[in-house]
This record gives C-alpha cells, structure tokens and sequence, in this order.
C-alpha cells in the first residue's frame, strides 16, 4: 500500500480507537473501543448516531466478536453482541465477518463486516428487525484513493497514491474533520504536509453514505493551503469515495475505495 503507515496507525490511535491490554491476555488478542457511527435507513428515511463497540480480535483463531449499541430509525438506542465470528481473508489485508443472528434486545439479522489489518478500519452492516438496514463503521479512513491534481491554466494534470483520506465525524453527524496524509498541493507529487487537518466541514448522512461540503476551509497551518469549493460524496455505504476541491490555484480530484478490491 502506497502510504505512511505510521502516520495513518498515529491519527488512529488519536481519532479512531483506544487499544486496550490485559496483562493477563495472551499477546495473540487484541481488545479495542471504537467510536461508532452508523446511519439506520428505511425506505427514504435515514436517522445518524454515533455509538461505541467493544472489539476483540484473536489472532490465532482468526475471530472477531464485539458489543456495540446503534440507534434505529426513530432514535430509539439499542445494544446487541455477537459470538465469535471466523475472519476470511478477503483481499490483501482486509477480512470478512458475517453473523447470522446476534444477541441483544432486538431482531438482528445478516451481519457482514469487514476489517483492514494494516489500517484498522472496520465497517460493519446489519438489519434490524427485518425492516432497517444499519450501516456502521469506525471513522472513515480512504487509505486506497488516488489524487487527481490538475493546473486548470495549462492543463497538466498528475496523479498519485500518496495521500489518505481520513473523517471524523461529530457526534451529531452535522460537522467532521478531514485529516489528510501526505499532502501534496502542487503537480509534481512533493509532499509539503506530512498531517494537514480542516475543521468544521458540513456533513449531510444519506441513504447511500455521507455528503461533505465546505465553501471554504482554513487548514491547521495558519495562513497556507486553504481549499474551498469542497464537495465529497462517500457512496456505496461509503465503500467508495468520489471528491475534488480546490487549493493553491489547483484543482484536486479524489476518487477510491474503503477497501481495496473486495467487490
């Protein structure tokens, strides 16, 4: 993967999760809380919350099981926890989990998850009741998208992998941060921020994911590399994302997956 890995394991271990260990548990476990954000969806109605799963993965075994609590379309908070679930590796280091039923107070049904090894990031759905869809994951980190940059007075355009997307969105599911790693706002590809961060961004949930907007944001380094024109849609339940703004008389172009080639 064509990314700093130390940087995207930093922002989330900031942002994302708070690993946890028991100096009793065997080193072949590892036991997590997320911050969960999930969008219950029935017909053309769509509700966000933000909710929290305790995770733990067993290394030998390959399973995952976990506890976490989602809010359903009228708001209405619930709990649920799964069994062990086998881990398939389903693409580089991405795996699988599904879940026929899950306990809790609720009717939950066809789970399916996945769950990437290299950067942490977890996506899960379910229905409930046999009549919502729940659709959760941990903040959204695009670590597999290519940047389109293009100099709209010549023409000439560059592409790279180098940078990574991440979202955290606020509890409300009004505003999130974007974070992005390796931020090259020039077409050559060079790298002048490490970690750029833009605050305040509008969120709107939808059916099919998240839309972000923003007429103009100022980054975190004071007086540089503000971007406006933002538009970013996370689609396909946010296994996709397709975006482009505007910074340094540049156009950018974002386009890539949750996770790489697993549909």
């Amino acid at each position: 993967m064509k990314k700093s890995l130390i940087y995207i394991f930093a922002v989330l271990a900031a942002v994302m999760f708070t690993s946890c260990s028991d100096n009793d548990e065997p080193v072949n476990k590892q036991s997590f809380t997320s911050t969960i954000n999930t969008r219950a969806i029935e017909g053309d109605a769509v509700y966000f919350s933000q909710n929290s799963a305790k995770v733990e993965v067993n290394y030998t075994g390959m399973t995952i099981q976990f506890s976490a609590t989602y809010a359903d379309i009228n708001g209405h908070s619930h709990s649920f926890t799964t069994g062990e679930m086998k881990m398939t590796l389903a693409s580089g280091t991405v795996y699988t989990f599904t879940n026929s039923a899950a306990s809790g107070n609720d009717g939950i049904s066809s789970l399916k998850g996945y769950l990437d090894m290299a950067t942490g990031m977890m996506w899960y759905s379910f229905m409930a009741d046999g009549t919502t869809t729940v659709v959760n994951s941990s903040h959204l980190l695009y670590a597999y998208s290519t940047t389109t940059v293009t100099n709209p007075d010549n023409g000439y355009t560059y592409n790279h992998q180098n940078s990574a997307y991440l979202f955290a969105i606020d509890s409300k599911g009004e505003t999130c941060t974007m974070r992005i790693s390796n931020f090259a706002p020039n077409i050559t590809g060079s790298i002048q921020a490490l970690e750029i961060q833009f605050n305040d961004l509008k969120v709107v949930p939808t059916l099919t994911g998240y839309t972000i907007t923003a007429d103009e944001a100022d980054s975190n380094y004071s007086g540089f590399y503000t971007i406006t024109d933002l538009v970013i849609n996370l689609d396909s339940q946010c296994q996709v994302i397709n975006g482009s703004f505007k910074c340094s008389d540049l156009d950018f172009k974002i386009t890539g997956d949750l996770f790489p080639n697993v549909f």
